[in-house]
């Protein structure tokens, strides 16, 4: 539903992450965070001003901990890199923003294969489906097209 389209196909601008997060009403930023691609933030954390100076100063030692524009970010690789028409990143309070079904949950304890060697096998097994039940807490960022 909130989506915000970028200028570029292959770069995100402050501005553009600015739009992405002020899309979400103040009573949704609290518990907002940011989720992309590592390489959707590491291009983040390289942006630059007029000046040429980063936009995010981290600190040497501890790297980027305080995010980005105040909130937490978390890295997967199940979202996909900048690249033309993809959604790259995604802001919101998917606490308030997803329902969670869980469809199938096994958890298996196997004693008995592992004893010769004095280990304890598990086999766990974890079905669930997600969708947007709140589209107001959750905001993306799209690419533009080719």
């Amino acid at each position: 539903g909130q989506i915000t389209t970028a200028a570029a196909t292959n770069a995100v601008t402050m501005d553009e992450l600015i739009t992405v997060q002020n899309t979400l009403k103040s009573v949704l930023q609290t518990n907002a965070f940011w989720v992309m691609s590592p390489a959707t933030w590491s291009a983040i954390q390289h942006l630059k001003d007029g000046e040429n100076r980063y936009y995010l100063n981290g600190d040497v030692r501890n790297g980027f901990s305080g995010g980005l524009l105040g909130k937490p970010v978390y890295t997967t690789d199940q979202i996909d890199n900048m690249a033309a028409s993809k959604f790259v990143l995604y802001y919101g309070d998917f606490g308030q923003g997803l329902a969670a079904k869980l469809v199938e949950d096994s958890i298996q304890i196997l004693t008995e294969k592992y004893a010769t060697q004095h280990a304890t096998g598990i086999v766990a097994w974890n079905e669930f489906d997600c969708k947007i039940q709140n589209q107001q807490a959750i905001a993306a960022l799209k690419m533009a097209a080719s």
